[in-house]
């Protein structure tokens, strides 16, 4: 962590506890402590009460808070070194130029906070309000800032990013440690030089932790950094925070999980890909098994070491660093007398481990990291933080053959920017954080007994819920709970497949979504929509065209919804018609009995899949282009025309070009939307003759063995419509090819080419 506790043996680091079993990594915390009486649902005073906030963040109970007024609530505060921390009741002032304030959901708690708390930190200030892991939401904003807004869901951060021009730390890609708001946070306040914190009774001032102060029901940021406790002070309901604090993340985060970015797992995966940049093939070692050393494990492993030593005096923390990638093992208390850890290390690697992390704060570990390291190019990282006072020590001859000694601070992410980047990786399953919570508390009494959690030896992280959490809200109103059901690895991107509660079609939904390797650019991922089409489900496409080679390559998120609703309770799965109901919706919103409770297809995509999409995993709205198969087709023709301006480039295969002159087509048009000539709405052919919207060519692909072609595809009738209506198109006929997936597999990559350089994507080229 950024200051994390000093600790006199690799014994007293953070661990599980022996026999205690390992929940299952990537999924839901599965059990809890004793819930605490609930604490966190105290209603808030507002000083007047006032209008309401933005809509976003009612379901977190910040309505009743007026905005520009001092507000009331409760935090956990810290009287001195070594005592036990107090609710009490205080005043959250209202955030002064460049400042949020906004209303912590949960905190995670760090050693940092701990360290502090036991009197080892030189700049610890009392009394204080602690804290700098959290999730919260913002309340209301000071003049100037622009970045976030009420009801956005941040995480605070104690390092800021200012993101000046003129700012040598900002715009160099060397460090992430900017200054700008380090003088005043280092002596417990804000920016302005003085406290947004005081106590209710007595008006006395507090101080702020980190730029944090996250202990609080409320808090205030520095608009130039979110801070208090190390700026952060999240041990209150509310804080105050500096804006360049504020690390802006979507509106479908789980705050009672990524929480956890704020400091000691960001720190540990940014020590391996950030400072020392781990390569694959290496061999790592890592001394001390909390949660930093932990992640320090998770990153070495997804950056391909081949050998990585899990050290620690508490055996009972191997198993889970075992889970989470170590290769090796080793206890330094169960070594003979006279065997050190660097000799053993040397033995099994002949010259040294490659890269070492220190994860203790211990200074003698940290000469052993360094001096395990591989003799002409070994690199050991000091994560953790010494006490005041302490120095560490080697022979020069170390340094002289080769080894080189460098320290880390929140793992060199950039906060403002990057936070945000680690928080979509984490929601689309590529980086899993649960394995981390092992102990949970409601309420902000139970802060002390995750305080007393972490002394125990026996946690990782334990999490204090604020507030429960709310079902996020989707574009249609409904909640989005996405559940993964499938993670796999496909052309060094990530295959993903989610269920969700559809607002739209008053039913459980499944989709798949291919993210490519790497980062997404600033603006988010460019991405393509693919429509299956009819008997189909969105999992055809993914298994049978190949197209993540394609979309890795180009740099494109693909996006594949269900082609209906399913389940008990929605019409269609017994209608003996592969052509109506249960998988083939035609991608419209249906107007009559039975369908139109249910059969919402066109609202879903639109309306819904598509923003929470964009949320969950960093697309770029603006660059969102359209293709499908057969029915998918239509849908793809008919969404592109019947929205103009929506999808920036479309593309068919073997679509149904004409459905109101297909027998296909005029039955699921008389059924959903009451009859055929209803059907001319979403009908291509029809449609292109009105378009009046930006003339994106449109690419079809067709085969002339296929089966439909001449009675249910028809598409000679919609280009001749196209040439009467000036719409470029192209259309290109494949002697042999028929409607199957050999067929769309043979041309998919073309497809995305054509969509890639339409939408800007940037790939990693052929």
């Amino acid at each position: 962590a950024a200051r994390s506790t000093a600790v006199v043996a690799i014994a007293c680091l953070i661990g599980l506890a022996a026999g205690e079993s390992p929940r299952p990594i990537r999924r839901p915390i599965a059990s809890r402590l004793p819930a605490r009486p609930s604490g966190g649902t105290t209603p808030t005073r507002a000083l007047p009460a006032g209008a309401p906030s933005a809509a976003p963040a009612l379901a977190y109970g910040i309505d009743a808070v007026s905005p520009g007024q001092p507000i009331v609530c409760r935090a956990a505060v810290a009287w001195g070194p070594k005592r036990p921390i107090q609710i009490e009741e205080i005043i959250v002032e209202p955030p002064r130029a460049g400042e949020v304030r906004v209303r912590v959901v949960a905190n995670a708690l760090c050693h940092t906070d701990i360290y502090t708390l036991d009197g080892e930190d030189p700049e610890g200030l009392f009394p204080c309000i602690l804290g700098h892991e959290a999730g919260a939401i913002v309340v209301d904003v000071g003049p100037g800032v622009t970045s976030v807004k009420p009801g956005d869901k941040i995480v605070p951060c104690y390092t800021p990013e200012c993101g000046s021009l003129d700012c040598i730390f900002c715009v160099s890609s060397k460090t992430n440690l900017c200054p700008k708001i380090r003088a005043t946070q280092g002596k417990g306040l804000m920016p302005d030089g003085t406290s947004r914190f005081k106590l209710a009774s007595t008006g006395e001032p507090i101080f702020h932790f980190m730029g944090c102060s996250t202990f609080s029901e409320y808090t205030v940021l520095a608009a130039e950094i979110l801070s208090d406790f190390m700026g952060c002070s999240t041990f209150s309901e509310y804080t105050v925070l500096a804006e360049i604090s504020c690390a802006k993340v979507s509106a479908a985060a789980p705050l009672h999980e990524v929480c956890l970015l704020g400091c000691g797992i960001a720190t540990g995966w940014g020590a391996v890909w950030n400072t020392c940049k781990v390569e694959a093939g290496s061999s790592v070692g890592v001394f001390g098994l909390g949660a930093v050393g932990l992640a320090v494990i998770q990153a070495a492993k997804l950056a391909g070491a081949r050998q990585i030593f899990a050290i620690d005096t508490n055996p009972a923390k191997f198993e889970v660093a075992v889970e989470l990638g170590a290769t090796d093992c080793i206890n330094p208390a169960g070594l003979a007398e006279g065997v050190s850890i660097v000799s053993v290390l040397q033995q099994r690697t002949t010259w040294g481990v490659d890269y070492t992390f220190d994860c203790t704060g211990n200074t003698q570990v940290m000469r052993s990291a360094l001096e395990a390291a591989h003799r002409g190019w070994g690199v050991s990282c000091v994560i953790g933080v010494a006490a005041a006072g302490k120095e560490i020590a080697t022979r020069p001859f170390q340094l002289v053959t080769g080894r080189t000694w460098k320290g880390t601070a929140f793992g060199g992410w950039k906060s403002r920017s990057q936070v945000p980047q680690l928080v979509r990786r984490v929601m689309s399953g590529e980086l899993p954080i649960g394995r981390y919570i092992t102990h949970t508390y409601d309420g902000l009494e139970g802060t002390q007994e995750a305080i007393d959690a972490l002394h125990s030896g026996q946690c990782l992280r334990a999490v204090v819920q604020y507030l429960p959490p709310p079902p996020p809200q989707t574009a249609g109103g409904g909640t989005s709970d996405l559940r993964l059901l499938l993670e796999r690895r496909a052309a060094g991107g990530t295959q993903l497949r989610f269920v969700h509660t559809s607002a739209a079609t008053k039913s459980e939904m499944k989709f798949s979504v291919f993210l490519p390797p790497g980062e997404p650019p600033a603006g988010g991922w460019p991405s393509l929509l693919f429509l299956g089409g009819l008997t189909c489900t969105d999992e055809n496409v993914v298994y049978k065209s190949g197209f993540q080679a394609h979309a890795a390559r180009l740099g494109l998120a693909v996006v594949c919804p269900d082609t209906s609703p399913r389940g008990s309770g929605v019409p269609g799965g017994d209608t003996g018609d592969f052509a109506l109901g249960q998988g083939a919706s035609f991608y419209l919103d249906a107007t009559e009995a039975p369908w139109k409770e249910n059969y919402r297809m066109e609202s879903y995509v639109r309306d819904e899949l598509l923003p929470l999409a964009a949320e969950s995993f960093g697309l770029d709205l603006t660059r969102v282009g359209i293709t499908g198969h057969s029915m998918g087709g239509h849908g793809a023709l008919s969404l592109f025309l019947r929205n103009p301006g929506v999808f920036k480039s479309v593309s068919a295969l073997a679509p149904i070009c004409n459905p109101t002159q297909s027998p296909w087509g005029k039955k699921a048009f008389e059924a959903y939307l009451g009859s055929a000539e209803a059907g001319k709405a979403h009908d291509a052919t029809e449609l292109v003759a009105t378009y009046k919207g930006p003339r994106v060519p449109i690419l079809i692909d067709q085969g002339t063995a296929d089966d439909f072609l001449a009675t249910e595809l028809l598409p000679g009738h919609f280009q001749r419509a196209c040439a009467v209506a000036s719409q470029p198109l192209t259309l290109r006929t494949h002697a042999g090819y028929d409607h199957s997936y050999l067929f769309v597999a043979s041309f998919m990559k073309e497809h995305l080419e054509h969509h890639a350089a339409l939408l800007g994507a940037v790939g990693r080229g052929a």
